[in-house]
């Protein structure tokens, strides 16, 4: 037998490499990356700090000559000789205005040159040269264009870039400025300030626009180092402070802060490289850590794998050298013994339900032969204790429950055995183990044997009663049925199951007298008397009531007929007796009805074997009513309309053809064969006429038609319509047309 290659070994091998590296080269891979975004935070915070001390140092440089230059516009020799056309022979003022514009200059703070202007008078002033006309200035244009700036007071950089101008218009905050004072800085002071914060890369200053002030580095002053994508980010940046980093060949950590002073922008811009620099030593470090580790660890893998592998190897060759376990392609060793072992327990799960289902099913077989008295004895014992019901019951009983209706529910009668065991399920479940035997359904009924142990015969029929009152709880609860059971007498031994069985039957069978949901007990159904009376003049008078076609008393008669029959406490059997006596005599009135080819009754073929599966007072009265009673009414009422038109067709015929003889109702009577009383209501509700009305109207209708169409006398009209003499005619004609019977004729020829 071929065996093959170890594959489980392998994977086990590779698994327990990959559990001991792993864990081992991602720790450093998220050490090394955890370091090195620790340096770079430090070195981002570190320039962060520097850029703030720098900002510190030279805006309290740029707030010093700010104040300087807001106090000397504010003097009063300023504000004076703005307004004043000055001239070289004005020593005086212009000597202290030089003086003034000395003094700020004197200040350590890298002030270039200072220039005083004036807009009204046209004049301008400055550390190097007299008084000036404006036009003759030599930066006249700049201070034009400063003129034009909306601000009174900003900072703005040199067209050569080499120097910053502090702009102040005077005087301060007038719309309408009547001159200016420039104060010029050298941007290579600024430089210096910058040369301190180097360390870790380039610090520069940018102006609002975008214009490089200072750079820590003088001779990247107009060139940004090439960092011009980096300097345009932080202008439209609208956060004050912040950091970032430049993609593409200059890959740069940038930090910037922005001044709410002056508006200008400082920024730290170091390499990646360089700040990097210490966490290489960490990267090789960590890889060197690893590279021993994976070395040590795949030693270990191979020899734990090896001894781990060992029992599995030996399964897996014992159940290979069996020669009706074959290999099934299993990806592995663990597949292949799965497999098998997967085999093994399907084939013992199977059994097991086969096994199952035949005790189900042999318990079931049994209870119905118990039942049945189909069992000896020993027969009886041994199977007790085969199925492990042995009970130690003093007194046992059998409950039997059957459904009361499936009309006016959701269910068909289709469903009736489904309901039967969803019935069976629930006293499974309700009743313990140990105080019953396996229910089981038979003859359309849920069955089921009752013990009580030793000490409980006292408050053994309360038990029975909560337990049924339990049954019928839940039943209606969760199938929304009424059910009636019938409960035993109480017997001594399980042998005596056939007799408790029986007597739950005949309990049920007296369910007819009692209201549906009852638990009756045998002993207290039992019928006192043997025989029932017939209530013979009730089913009389019901038989009247459908002749006379009248439902509503025909319904009454039959409650009445039903009443008397339940009320007397007999065997079922008298009940059916009786039951089976009007079905007969209603039967016999249907036959009396001839035409046998219409149907009048419709269900069931037998009738009786449909009564007989009735099982409460309101089910018989139910049936009676709608498959009896109904369709005979609508049946007479059917034959009694057709033989109520054809005496009136006949009445009308013999009016039609005999108004001129002496004609009475007692005629007509006598010729149909009917009595007068009779004819006479059905003419009238058939014509909507009495019969004498209906005469005088059509022998009227005839005298019109003589008088019109004819030249007959008054008189010989009416003797032909049968009057005793003329004058009984025409009163009759002037009651009936308002005018004798010759002035009728006048009119109608009047007409023509």
């Amino acid at each position: 037998m071929k065996i093959r290659s170890p594959r489980f070994l392998i994977k086990l091998f590779l698994f327990s490499l990959a559990l001991g590296t792993l864990p081992v080269l991602l720790l450093g891979v998220l050490s090394y990356n955890k370091s090195s975004a620790m340096i770079e935070d430090k070195v981002a915070k570190g320039n962060q700090l520097n850029l703030q001390q720098t900002q510190q140092r030279v805006e309290q440089i740029l707030r010093a000559a700010d104040t300087s230059a807001t106090h000397f516009i504010n003097s009063a020799l300023v504000v004076s000789a703005i307004n004043m056309k000055l001239a070289p022979e004005q020593f005086e003022t212009v000597n202290g205005l030089l003086q003034g514009l000395h003094q700020l200059q004197s200040f350590e703070l890298g002030i270039d040159d200072i220039v005083l202007a004036s807009f009204n008078q046209g004049w301008v002033l400055d550390n190097n040269t007299e008084v000036l006309p404006l036009s003759n200035y030599r930066n006249a244009d700049l201070i034009e264009r400063y003129k034009r700036d909306n601000k009174s007071t900003f900072w703005a950089p040199s067209v050569s870039g080499d120097q910053v101008h502090l702009v102040k218009k005077l005087p301060l905050h007038s719309l309408n400025p009547s001159g200016l004072l420039i104060v010029k800085f050298r941007s290579a002071e600024l430089a210096r300030l910058l040369a301190g914060s180097n360390e870790l890369g380039e610090a520069m200053i940018v102006s609002e626009t975008g214009g490089l002030l200072a750079h820590s580095d003088p001779s990247a002053i107009s060139q940004a180092a090439g960092y011009e994508e980096a300097l345009q980010t932080v202008r439209t940046s609208k956060e004050p402070v912040g950091s970032f980093r430049t993609t593409g060949n200059n890959h740069a950590a940038v930090v910037y802060r922005k001044s709410a002073y002056t508006g200008w922008a400082y920024v730290s811009i170091a390499s990646v490289d360089l700040i990097t620099r210490d966490s290489k030593a960490i990267e090789w470090y960590t890889y060197t850590i690893c590279f021993i580790i994976l070395v040590i660890t795949l030693a270990l893998s191979w020899l734990g794998a090896s001894r781990m592998y060992r029992p599995i190897n030996r399964l897996y060759r014992d159940l290979q050298a069996e020669p009706e376990l074959k290999p099934n392609g299993s990806s592995d060793e663990i597949g292949y013994i799965g497999s098998q072992v997967k085999n093994m327990l399907g084939v013992q799960s199977n059994l097991k339900n086969i096994v199952e289902r035949q005790r189900v099913q042999l318990e079931e077989l049994f209870m119905i032969k118990l039942y049945e008295g189909e069992l000896a004895q020993r027969e009886i014992s041994e199977k007790l204790t085969a199925f492990k019901w042995e009970r130690k019951w003093t007194q046992v009983c059998v409950i039997a429950v059957q459904i009361d209706a499936l009309r006016d529910t959701r269910y068909e009668e289709i469903d009736e055995d489904l309901l039967l065991f969803s019935i069976n399920n629930m006293a499974e479940e309700l009743i313990p183990l140990q105080r019953r035997l396996k229910p089981v359904v038979m003859h359309r009924k849920q069955v089921m044997l009752i013990g009580c142990a030793a000490g409980e015969e006292d408050r053994y029929k309360q038990i029975v009663n909560d337990l049924c009152a339990e049954m019928k709880q839940k039943v209606a609860q969760f199938l929304e049925l009424s059910i009636t059971l019938g409960v035993s007498r109480f017997y001594g031994t399980i042998n005596e199951a056939r007799s408790a069985y029986e007597d739950a039957n005949e309990a049920l069978k007296y369910a007819i007298r009692m209201e549906p949901g009852s638990v009756i007990y045998i002993e207290d159904a039992e019928p006192e008397g043997t025989q029932l009376r017939f209530p013979v003049t009730l089913e009389r008078e019901l038989l009247d009531a459908v002749k006379l076609a009248d439902e509503e008393l025909a319904n009454e008669r039959l409650s009445a007929y039903l009443h008397s029959v339940f009320q007397e406490k007999v065997s079922h059997r008298e009940y059916f007796v009786t039951l089976t006596s009007l079905l007969l005599a209603l039967v016999r009135l249907k036959q009396t009805l001839g035409d046998e080819k219409e149907a009048v009754f419709e269900g069931e073929k037998s009738l009786i074997d449909e009564l007989y599966k009735l099982k409460t007072v309101r089910e018989v009265e139910q049936w009676f009513g709608q498959t009896l009673i109904h369709p005979l009414i609508t049946r007479l009422e059917g034959l009694r309309k057709k033989q109520y038109a054809r005496i009136s067709d006949q009445m009308l015929a013999i009016i039609h053809n005999e108004a001129g003889t002496e004609l009475s109702l007692d005629d007509c009577a006598a010729r149909l064969g009917y009595h007068p009383d009779y004819i006479r209501g059905v003419f009238r509700k058939e014509v909507g006429v009495n019969f004498s009305e209906y005469l005088s109207n059509y022998r009227l209708k005839q005298a019109k038609e003589m008088l019109t169409d004819t030249e007959l006398k008054i008189t010989d009209i009416a003797e032909k319509l049968h009057y005793t003499n003329p004058q009984n005619f025409i009163r009759y004609f002037r009651k009936q047309e308002g005018m004798t019977p010759g002035q009728y004729r006048d009119l109608q020829r009047k007409k023509e």
